[in-house]
């Protein structure tokens, strides 16, 4: 397997493009490009049986580290692609655009590349799918989100995987108050002023009433902001004892690092967007480790006995040997790479890989997907949106610099009741 050259897109006019491996020749595949039945679209070259997926990740500047769910993909396509897998044959095209996590550039990029791509396999953040939607819609583009919400769950135009945002936080305050003696503690979160943000505050608030929690207060920050003074002062007076934090990135280390400062010691609650490569060995790291606890899905890195742990550090092995290992963010990429692939594999087989028939197939024809161990439980899209559902099963980690993704498992595959009716109370409404 040959390690690929990357490109680092800096602005919405270029792109980072990172290409997958191809294997030889499945029979069902083989069978409907020799006898004519799938003809070339945007995104498939039916002459050289080539597949491009579009990939909207940010990738530089402080997003540097969200590359690896790039490589996540990469990672799943090699498989999906070898001898045997479901896209034998075929040579799959991971196509990057760097959107900085930035709406007002990935929507320039989105235009740019929406006729170079078969679908998107990856829209990282909330903000960027809510401000490409009405374009998925009009282009009748099927993307695959990384970003897990009730609102576009069962939207005709996007497929996601995992718990909800609201699901990590309610599943974390439940596991505090049953499971950690915080019962009688005060619960605060500092949000971030944005959609995810709003996503934090619902599972929040549903979560402290339904188990009947004492509240500080909502502190609420802007986006990209680097000064928590007002806000670890709002909750330090607030007599906060666990905080819930809803910002992506350095959000955590940023609040940590002026928490010590304030003499403020709450227990931290992250959920996976909080997480970055930093977090064992940057500021506030030794605080966190005593700390803080993030709330993923899945296992640690190195437990082969869950299947699809063990199989994504063999393929991304095969595709990027050198790469130091992270968590998450692989996990993320591998499994919208496993569900882009059941849509393709399904319109290689009824012989047509237009949007139009791959949005039918998203809609109604890809049931359950076993999820091998790493999203929370099987992934349900059943045959008609409305049932689609949530997972609502996290595993909590611990802070330590001894582990290669600087996480170390400490609750595996937690089964919260709170989270459970978080999902139908919030499902319910959509």
């Amino acid at each position: 397997m040959k390690k690929r050259n990357i490109f680092l897109a800096l602005t919405a006019a270029s792109a980072l493009a990172l290409s997958a491996c191809a294997g030889t020749s499945s029979s069902a595949s083989d069978d409907a490009a020799a006898s004519g039945e799938l003809e070339s679209v945007p995104g498939f070259d039916a002459e050289t049986k080539t597949i491009t997926v579009g990939s909207m990740v940010p990738v530089s500047g402080i997003w540097e580290g969200a590359r690896a769910n790039v490589y996540g993909q990469e990672a799943y396509f090699h498989r999906a692609t070898q001898p045997g897998g479901p896209l034998e044959g075929f040579t799959v095209e991971v196509k990057n655009y760097d959107t900085e996590y930035n709406p007002s550039v990935a929507v320039p990029l989105y235009n740019s590349s929406k006729n170079e791509v078969l679908m998107y396999s990856m829209v990282l953040g909330s903000g960027i799918n809510k401000a490409l939607h009405q374009q998925y819609v009009n282009d009748n583009i099927l993307a695959v989100a990384a970003s897990t919400e009730s609102e576009t769950l069962r939207d005709p135009n996007m497929l996601s995987a995992g718990p909800l945002y609201g699901t990590y936080v309610a599943s974390g305050i439940d596991y505090m108050a049953n499971s950690n003696d915080h019962s009688d503690s005060v619960f605060c979160a500092l949000v971030q002023d944005d959609h995810l943000g709003e996503q934090v505050r619902d599972g929040f608030e549903f979560a402290t009433e339904d188990l009947d929690l004492e509240v500080g207060v909502v502190a609420s920050f802007p986006l990209n902001n680097a000064d928590f003074t007002p806000q670890v002062s709002q909750m330090r007076q607030a007599g906060c004892d666990v905080v819930v934090v809803g910002g992506a990135g350095s959000v955590l280390q940023n609040a940590a690092v002026k928490a010590v400062a304030l003499n403020f010691e709450p227990e931290w609650l992250a959920p996976n967007f909080a997480y970055n490569e930093q977090v064992a060995t940057g500021p506030a790291s030794d605080h966190l480790k005593e700390k803080a606890l993030f709330l993923l899905t899945g296992t640690e890195w190195g437990d082969h006995s869950v299947e699809g742990q063990k199989n994504l550090e063999e393929d991304l092995a095969a595709v990027v040997p050198d790469e130091e290992p992270v968590a998450n963010a692989y996990q993320s990429g591998y499994l919208n790479a496993l569900i882009t692939t059941k849509v393709i594999e399904k319109g290689i087989e009824s012989g047509d890989l237009s949007r139009e028939n791959l949005l039918r197939i998203a809609e109604s024809e890809l049931g359950v997907l076993d999820d091998k161990g790493l999203s929370g439980g099987e992934i349900v899209f059943g045959s008609a949106l409305d049932e689609r559902m949530p997972n609502s099963t996290i595993s909590l980690f611990r802070v330590n610099d001894g582990s290669p993704t600087g996480l170390v498992l400490h609750e595996k595959y937690y089964d919260s009741e709170t989270a459970a009716r978080y999902n139908e109370e919030t499902m319910s409404q959509h």
